[in-house]
């Protein structure tokens, strides 16, 4: 059997699929992380959504069987369906989003419902290459199609009231693109399942050897053991990533002084060669010194869906539910103050008011990563017009610490990365996330939607909750520290 998914991981390395499928004890099987998890939860509810904008649509259910059973009595009363199931004589196998009879011409409508806000291309996520393949199978399976649509996110819509499915999704007609591109991927189908048809392929080197880290299979370590886990495919791509990989260079280290690199991929080059930090001291007291106190360490935390969640909030846009801000005065003295939203409709209100309480008119305000707080705002500022000025004011000074480590501090334990979950444990060993019930943006995302929710007995929402503070306590105290280490070098160079 080939389907949707199947297909996607074909295209995306085609040994990948032929390893899941005919030895699957070799496979390694990618992780469902949090993020891809609130990804698949926020999938469904985007559909629902979508689904009332056909009124009695007929939801196809049971296992495989039952759900090609159900769609075969469907399609002989015309019926609109949602998970129309097809497989064909090849093991062709699809789900079909909404499968809708089409009066007019006597044919049938296929809509492929996303929850990202434009149509994909990019080899991750192909959107055309989706709906190319459903209409195939659709089609092979003896169903006349008509037209085809792919039904998206409208990145304009703001909410007012209840959700309006017709102005919160755009229906764009792809018919076009998928009869352009529907003997080329037919053809695709076809490579796929002659690949599947075979009981022995060579496991050395998949076609990802070729790509950059960001594209690569789940199961690279196993067609590419000799690839490093830092590798040139950190460092470069295209084609003087080929050069290497033709040239059976992958160390970093092993890349030669006299290869094309841009300043910044030789940075990192010398950084692996030479085992030693790229520190430009100067710059940093000077960056330093254009700070003004008291410095505001500012962290937030966020929480959003495809679709807005609260009036006045747009397709997106993400609710800031949680800050943690440590305060540091010119005569060394930390305080720290914090917030943590007990509810959805109120979060961003209570949020903002207490923020304007612990910040001041006077200071730089600290963060690491502008884009994200800035960002964050500027939508405040919108949903709350009365804290404009004070969330503005707050931009104006905002420094991101993270440039630092783009630029004028990098280690060769940081890989490349000014991430400050790379860049703590140089600076900072004795400061470490590992030991906290929240690990990442995407833990806390998800930690809070679940304390909010009013089945949850007290107990765990307390503990929840105690997670969530430390964990967003940490990122600020790591900025301070991390401030600290770099006072400490530069001094020690006066």
């Amino acid at each position: 059997m080939l389907s949707k998914t199947d297909f996607k991981e074909y295209l995306i390395c085609p040994k990948w699929l032929w390893v899941k499928k005919k030895k699957p004890e070799l496979a390694i099987k990618g992780e469902i992380s949090l993020f891809l998890q609130k990804l698949i939860k926020d999938g469904y509810e985007v559909e629902d959504f979508a689904q009332q904008m056909f009124p009695g649509g007929v939801e196809m259910s049971g296992n495989a069987e039952q759900l090609k059973a159900e769609t075969k009595e469907s399609i002989v009363k015309n019926q609109t369906m949602f998970q129309a199931t097809f497989e064909t004589s090849k093991g062709l196998f699809a789900k079909v989003d909404v499968l809708e009879f089409d009066a007019e011409s006597g044919m049938w409508n296929i809509y492929e419902i996303k929850a990202s806000s434009s149509i994909k291309t990019d080899l991750q996520h192909n959107h055309l290459k989706d709906i190319t393949f459903q209409t195939i199978v659709a089609e092979e399976s003896g169903i006349n199609i008509n037209k085809s649509y792919i039904i998206h996110i409208n990145a304009k819509y703001k909410r007012d009231g209840e959700i309006n499915p017709r102005e919160l999704f755009v229906i764009e007609d792809v018919t076009e693109a998928v009869r352009k591109d529907r003997d080329n991927v037919y053809q695709e189908i076809e490579t796929a399942l002659d690949l599947l048809s075979k009981d022995d392929i060579p496991l050395d080197r998949c076609e990802c050897i070729y790509k950059s880290h960001g594209q690569r299979c789940d199961s690279f370590t196993v067609f590419n053991p000799q690839v490093p886990e830092y590798s040139v495919h950190h460092i470069v791509g295209g084609k003087k990533l080929l050069s290497l990989v033709e040239a059976d260079v992958f160390d970093v280290k092993e890349i030669p002084e006299d290869f094309e690199l841009t300043d910044k991929q030789r940075e990192k080059v010398t950084l692996q060669k030479t085992g030693k930090p790229l520190i430009n001291e100067e710059a940093i007291q000077e960056t330093l010194a254009g700070l003004t106190f008291p410095l505001y360490f500012l962290d937030y935390e966020t929480f959003g869906k495809p679709y807005p969640i609260l009036d006045g909030y747009k397709s997106n846009q993400q609710i800031v539910f949680q800050y943690s801000l440590h305060i540091l005065e010119e005569d060394g003295t930390l305080t720290h103050h914090e917030y943590l939203a007990d509810e959805l409709e109120t979060a961003t209100s209570g949020l903002v008011e207490s923020l304007k309480k612990n910040i001041g008119f006077v200071g730089s305000v600290i963060v690491w990563n502008e884009g994200f707080e800035k960002g964050r705002n500027v939508e405040l500022a919108e949903v709350h017009p009365e804290y404009a000025d004070f969330l503005h004011n707050i931009n104006s000074r905002i420094y991101d610490l993270m440039l630092i480590f783009k630029k004028d501090y990098m280690h060769p334990d940081s890989f490349g990365s000014a991430s400050i979950k790379k860049v703590l444990p140089v600076l900072v060993p004795e400061l470490s996330y590992e030991s906290l019930e929240v690990q990442d943006g995407t833990m806390a995302m998800s930690e809070w939607e679940r304390s909010i929710q009013a089945d949850l007995d007290p107990e765990t929402r307390e503990k929840v909750r105690t997670g969530l503070l430390k964990y967003c306590k940490l990122d600020t105290l790591a900025m301070v520290e991390i401030y600290w280490k770099l006072i400490e070098i530069t001094d020690a160079k006066k």
